[in-house]
């Protein structure tokens, strides 16, 4: 009998053992088999974003043009430039995406010229602001390289908190060359101004609404415009002429230049951007109004179209429209922006 009972003890017992020995290799094989379906599905998932990533197209946000990831990355700012007679050949315009020009005292343009596609190693020489240009740079919420302010401007700047990078505090970013007099010798490049604005922290999201179509340009019933001529004052004139694709720009009557390489300053697209432009009383500093609305053209590919421009608020963007209440696009490239007065003459051939 004891021997019968201690027999059948044996038998549970191996049968026990049978069962866990059993259980233990199924959880293995199921441990097995989720890690090797983990590490397939994370194999795939890296295949997959691999050939996702491959397929993500960059595109500058100023120009509208293709551009690899580095560059979309850059960081975007703006500087004021000189354009007085002095200053020309100016450095590093041949490489913004925009540049707005008028006029500043004693009928003298000046220019604030957006950078982000292109990081050129010299830019200048850099001017005093202007309340018009702090206007523009609120437009794009973007930081802005100048050297002194008027009053009414750095009033503005220090009311508003604005993103300055005035030369005054920031000489570290800034260089004076020794072949032109002050104040026309003053530069900076697009490292020293990006690092001035990680420093400040001044690296914001932009405000970017401008749209590109290279196909809307396209179209054949647009008027010819091979040549442009602007007459902005009694000292100054600009005009463009059409040539494989880019306007070329020329200052009363001399091809516009690069300093450093003597490349031409050629622009994708000319935009007119007509308004009132008057001296301010007792002073000899300018008045222009960018906001509310009013005329002007787009010029590019060959041809124009007449535009009515918008902006309903100091920090608002500039809209433009054509004469049916539609935004008309920009052609992928760089642009030229001329704010004008509304009784300078524009020839369009």
């Amino acid at each position: 009998m004891k021997k019968k009972i201690s027999i059948l003890i044996t038998i549970c017992i191996f049968i026990i053992l049978f069962n866990g020995c059993a259980k233990n290799n199924e959880d293995k094989k199921s441990e097995t088999s989720q890690t090797s379906s983990n590490n397939l599905n994370k194999s795939y998932n890296e295949s997959t974003n691999k050939s996702f990533d491959n397929d993500v197209k960059f595109y500058a946000p100023f120009t509208g043009e293709e551009v690899d990831e580095k560059t979309f990355e850059n960081i975007p700012f703006m500087a004021i430039i000189e354009n007085s007679k002095e200053a020309r050949p100016q450095s590093g315009l041949d490489k913004a995406d925009i540049v707005y020009e008028t006029m500043a005292e004693g009928g003298i343009p000046r220019t604030i010229a957006l950078f982000q596609k292109n990081s050129p190693k010299k830019i200048g020489p850099i001017r005093s602001a202007r309340a018009y240009f702090l206007d523009i740079s609120r437009e794009y919420n973007l930081p802005f390289a100048h050297c002194g302010a008027s009053d009414e401007a750095d009033n503005i700047i220090k009311e508003n908190n604005l993103m300055s990078l005035n030369e005054f505090f920031y000489t570290g970013f800034y260089w004076r060359e020794k072949d032109r007099k002050a104040p026309h010798n003053l530069y900076t490049s697009a490292d020293k101004i990006r690092d001035a604005i990680v420093s400040r922290n001044y690296n914001k999201s932009p405000n970017v609404k401008l749209s590109f179509d290279k196909n809307y340009w396209d179209n054949t019933a647009f008027p010819c415009a091979n040549n442009i001529l602007l007459n902005l004052s009694n000292y100054y004139t600009t005009n463009y002429t059409y040539k494989n694709g880019k306007y070329y720009k020329y200052m009363s009557s001399k091809p516009a230049l690069n300093k450093e390489d003597n490349n031409p300053l050629a622009f994708t697209n000319i935009v007119i951007q007509i308004t009132t432009i008057q001296k301010k009383k007792e002073n000899i500093l300018m008045d222009i109004n960018l906001i509310g609305e009013g005329t002007g053209y787009i010029i590019s590919n060959g041809k124009y179209i007449k535009i009515n421009w918008y902006k309903n608020n100091i920090d608002s963007q500039t809209v433009l429209k054509d004469e049916y209440g539609k935004n008309v696009p920009l052609n992928p490239g760089n642009t030229w922006w001329n704010i004008i007065d509304k009784n300078n003459i524009v020839k369009i051939e």
